[in-house]
């Protein structure tokens, strides 16, 4: 008799684990290199190699699904910050740098991985012969940020999906706004920026999603007609832009005293005016394609256009950080993050 019912009861759990896996869902995504991909749902074990990525899975609320996590600017936990571990109390755990490595993702039983697909097309196509699903993003327009989010929501459910469609109300608003602010004026009224990398002549080129940020804020980018990644220019060249504001970007070791007090920058218009600015960071830096780049929009906007742009940027900031990432930030971070 007790065989009978041990049978029974494998024959029942063999069932019923058939039964799951033909009830198991799945849908199909296109991703931003074009690649249909397949994903079983739920995602519950989630792997983001793409540091931008990462942070579209804390805006759609999904951050507990992460068990492995790449993060920009973070290259060991030593060098993470307060507000990083505030943000991911689990950041010890799950943090990883460098390049990805497969079997380490195997051996963390991601369900999906999330990569750049300018840079990690191999290490995707090595993780799809295993039979792991794999994202890839191209982002670099803030367009191209709006649908990676749109298409993460996606992947990850019904309620991820919600988040992501409340974020593109957000985007198209404030971007509106902004927008709406400065659509009245002339080119000649339009501030002409130039956009520093973690060297005072490196500069950002007309590719960059630095310079989609600028334009989306009203201004002009100096290098707009640049191409490629980080370009590599000499004095003479940031003197005949003469731009009105420079910006720094909120890593490397350039700061505005850098450009300010060095005597041969001193003819430029950006320096004899005192608008030379590096922008804040919160968690993310707002001047890559995360979602926190739409703050880095409102920011430009009022530095640029402060007696023109009604957007309240203080309650649009601490709302951001409290909704998509949970995090409430003090009033000295608020301060950081608003005030020029």
């Amino acid at each position: 008799m007790r065989r009978a019912i041990h049978w029974s009861i494998c024959v029942v759990a063999v069932v019923a684990a058939a039964w799951a896996g033909f009830a198991e869902d799945a849908i199909e995504v296109v991703d931003q290199t074009g690649a249909t991909v397949r994903i079983s749902q739920p995602v519950e074990r989630l792997a983001s190699v793409y540091g931008a990525g990462t942070f579209y899975v804390y805006t759609l609320g999904a951050a507990d699904r992460l068990v492995m996590a790449w993060y920009i600017g973070v290259k060991g936990i030593a060098n993470a910050t307060e507000a990083m571990f505030r943000l991911e109390p689990r950041l010890e755990e799950i943090l990883s740098f460098g390049d990805p490595n497969v079997e380490e993702m195997v051996a963390r039983d991601a369900q999906l991985i999330l990569v750049d697909g300018s840079r990690h097309a191999a290490f995707a196509e090595q993780m799809a012969d295993l039979g792991v699903p794999v994202i890839q993003y191209l982002v670099e327009t803030p367009e191209a940020l709006a649908e990676a989010v749109e298409l993460t929501g996606r992947a990850l459910g019904p309620e991820a999906l919600e988040r992501a469609n409340v974020f593109l109300n957000d985007y198209d608003r404030v971007l509106s706004a902004v927008t709406e602010d400065v659509e009245s004026l002339a080119p000649e009224e339009r501030v002409r920026v130039l956009f520093l990398g973690t060297d005072r002549l490196q500069v950002a080129s007309g590719d960059m999603y630095q310079t989609c940020l600028i334009e989306a804020a009203g201004g002009i980018s100096v290098t707009r007609e640049l191409a490629g990644y980080w370009n590599e220019v000499n004095l003479e060249q940031v003197l005949l832009w003469d731009p009105d504001v420079i910006l720094i970007p909120p890593y490397g070791p350039v700061q505005p005293a850098d450009v300010l007090e060095d005597p041969d920058w001193a003819a430029i218009r950006a320096v004899r005016d005192g608008r030379v600015h590096r922008m804040p960071r919160g968690i993310a830096p707002m001047d890559t394609p995360v979602p926190e780049s739409l703050l880095g929009v409102a920011w430009m906007a009022s530095l640029f256009y402060p007696d023109r742009i009604r957007l309240d940027l203080r309650t649009e900031v601490d709302r951001f950080y409290a909704f998509y990432y949970g995090y409430e930030l003090t009033e000295a971070e608020l301060d950081h993050l608003t005030v020029p």
